[in-house]
């Protein structure tokens, strides 16, 4: 039985949709929170559908919202927007992430809102942030990481297989300034938060940025240290099509590879890649311990590694393997259907569901 989490007791409202902001409320429902959706009775997320479907669920929808709870109601209706009023009367946290200036036109600027609700903290994600020539353009993550001077220092030209700006860049940086912003509230800290995914992308780069405007120069795609331009920090494929990650750059790690082979072997790209191809990947790690090497994991072999198995860090989710989050108290198994929580939490401050969805304006 796993204690309590940091953030129990606290009430999160999350208006946000498809990644960023889940992501951002899954990881305060993993802390703790009772986090709730609250979106309209025919909601505009589409990855409440987006397949696969198992047990009626989406697995995209279930792997962010685990653990939340819904509430369906219409905003753009004033009887809507009083219950959700009623709703952030008893919050602690708002989650949004909409087009700047899009919650001032429904009565909900988060300016107002933090002064109305003294305990309120109000995090606004958006790919720009809210001021500035960029804060109305429409885009992606992909976007964000070209404006973060991501894409230009890699070379494949294609997305990412993690939304970074999405993720760390919005997402963690958001659930950090809302964590923040619950420890200093009740010293005046700022409650009224806006996050840039794209800044937070930039700052992820920080360190490769600074070094290369300090040499005045652009950063070279699979040319620098970290990102491939060393021949012993780099991915090799091995003669069984399996992928070996490589990792020993500090001297100690590259002398004990070395002892481990029966002929010495530079530590260029192209002689590490001749040396991978003649074993299997499993081989490699195997005869390579205490070397910083390891095998690149396909997404089925994850569930069963024994590390993995030991530290716990999946969870079944709709019979399916599904990461847990990275914290002690985490356990977030439950998947909301969309309302299924809307008459008991409006029922808590006063609002009468039935007589809401009687009118279309909540869905139970």
């Amino acid at each position: 039985m796993r204690k309590p989490g940091p953030l129990t007791g606290l009430r999160v409202l999350d208006l946000s949709r498809l990644l960023p902001g889940p992501f951002c409320g899954w990881y305060l429902a993993a802390l703790g929170a009772e986090v709730i959706r609250v979106e309209p009775p025919k909601s505009s997320d589409y990855t409440w559908s987006l397949p696969p479907l198992v047990q009626g669920h989406s697995v995209f929808f279930a792997a962010v919202n685990r653990g939340k709870k819904s509430v369906a109601l219409d905003l753009r209706v004033p009887a809507g927007l009083e219950a959700f009023h009623a709703l952030c009367a008893t919050a602690d946290v708002l989650l949004e992430g909409f087009k700047p200036g899009s919650m001032a036109r429904v009565g909900l600027d988060p300016k107002e809102l933090v002064e109305r609700y003294p305990k309120l903290v109000v995090c606004s994600l958006s790919g720009f942030g809210a001021t500035g020539p960029l804060a109305l353009e429409p885009g992606h993550d992909l976007n964000y990481l070209g404006y973060a001077g991501v894409v230009a220092a890699d070379s494949r030209g294609a997305p990412y297989p993690v939304q970074i700006a999405d993720v760390a860049g919005g997402a963690l940086t958001a659930a950090l300034s809302i964590c923040a912003a619950l420890v200093g509230r009740d010293s005046g800290a700022e409650r009224c938060l806006e996050v840039s995914m794209t800044e937070g992308a930039m700052a992820l780069m920080a360190p490769h940025l600074a070094i290369a405007i300090a040499e005045d120069r652009a950063l070279v795609p699979q040319g620098e240290m970290l990102n491939g331009g060393l021949g012993n920090y780099r991915s090799y494929r091995c003669a069984d099509d399996r992928w070996i990650t490589l990792g020993p750059i500090e001297p100690k790690f590259w002398l004990h590879l070395v002892s481990q082979l029966d002929e010495p072997v530079e530590p260029t790209r192209e002689a590490l890649a001749a040396l991978f191809a003649t074993k299997p990947r499993d081989a490699w790690v195997e005869h390579l311990q205490a070397c910083c090497v390891g095998p690149a994991l396909q997404a089925t072999e994850l569930p069963a590694l024994p590390h993995h198995i030991a530290r716990g860090a999946f969870e079944d989710v709709l019979g399916v393997p599904m990461p847990r989050a990275p914290f002690p108290w985490a356990t977030s198994t439950e998947v909301p259907r969309l309302g299924e929580h809307t008459r008991a939490i409006l029922a808590e401050v006063g609002v009468d569901a039935d007589a809401l969805a009687e009118q279309g304006i909540a869905r139970l």
